[in-house]
C-alpha cells in the first residue's frame, strides 16, 4: 500500500498520524540511515539510537513538521545533525560496506573462490586508495555516487555551495583516475590469472 505512494504523500500520512506509514519510512530507510551514520561515528549503538531518537522526535512533533518531497534527505540530513551534536568527533571512519555483495558467478567452485577473492582484493585496493582522500571528499563521494543525490542536496547536507560540491567532487574524481591505474592493473592481473586456468 505504502510503497506504492510517492514521498510528499507518503509523509503526508505521517504528518496525519498514520503509524504504518512512519513503520514503512522507518523500514525503507533504516539500512541507509545506519551506513550514512557510521561513516560519522563508529559507535554502532550510538548510530542505532540517533536514528531511534530522530523517528520518535518526527512521531512526537509530526504536526510541526513540514511537507518533503524526499523523505531520504531529510532523514540523512536530520540524523547527521543528530549524530554531530552527540559525538565528540564528527568524522567519516569508512566509505564502503565491508558486505558489499560480489556479483554473481555460474562456474566452477574454483572459478568462485577466485572471483571471490578477486573482488575482496579490488574492494581493498579501493579502500586503501579511498583512505587517502580527504574526509570531505570521501563524504561527497559517497554521498553523490553511493547514495545517489544530485549536487543541490548534496551541497545541502555537507554545508557548501553548489560551486564548492562541484569543486570538491571534482578534486575527488580527479585523485581516482589518477590512482585507478592501479585498480585496473590489479583486476586484469586478477581477470588473467582466473581465465589461464
Amino acid at each position: 500500500m505504502y510503497g506504492n505512494l510517492n514521498d510528499k504523500a507518503l509523509w503526508t500520512k505521517v504528518i496525519e498520524g498514520d503509524k504504518e506509514a512512519l513503520a514503512f519510512i522507518y523500514n525503507r530507510y533504516f539500512h541507509s540511515l545506519f551506513n550514512y551514520g557510521a561513516r560519522f561515528n563508529p559507535d554502532e549503538s550510538l548510530v542505532k539510537d540517533c536514528i531511534h531518537d530522530l523517528f520518535v522526535s518526527i512521531w512526537l512533533g509530526r504536526e510541526r513538521l513540514s511537507v518533503t518531497d524526499n523523505i531520504k534527505y531529510y532523514l540523512m540530513a536530520s540524523l547527521k545533525r543528530r549524530i554531530s551534536a552527540h559525538s565528540q568527533k564528527g568524522t567519516l571512519q569508512r566509505l564502503f560496506d565491508n558486505d558489499t555483495a560480489p556479483g554473481q558467478h555460474t562456474g566452477s567452485h574454483e572459478e568462485e573462490m577466485i572471483g571471490r577473492q578477486a573482488d575482496l582484493e579490488r574492494r581493498q585496493k579501493l579502500a586503501k586508495v579511498m583512505e587517502k582522500l580527504p574526509k570531505r571528499q570521501q563524504e561527497i563521494l559517497y554521498l553523490r555516487y553511493y547514495e545517489g543525490f544530485d549536487t543541490k542536496q548534496t551541497a545541502e547536507l555537507m554545508s557548501l555551495s553548489v560551486n564548492s560540491t562541484y569543486v570538491l567532487l571534482s578534486k575527488a574524481l580527479n585523485y581516482l583516475k589518477k590512482n585507478s591505474d592501479q585498480l585496473l592493473l590489479l583486476a586484469g592481473i586478477l581477470l588473467y590469472l582466473a581465465l589461464s586456468r
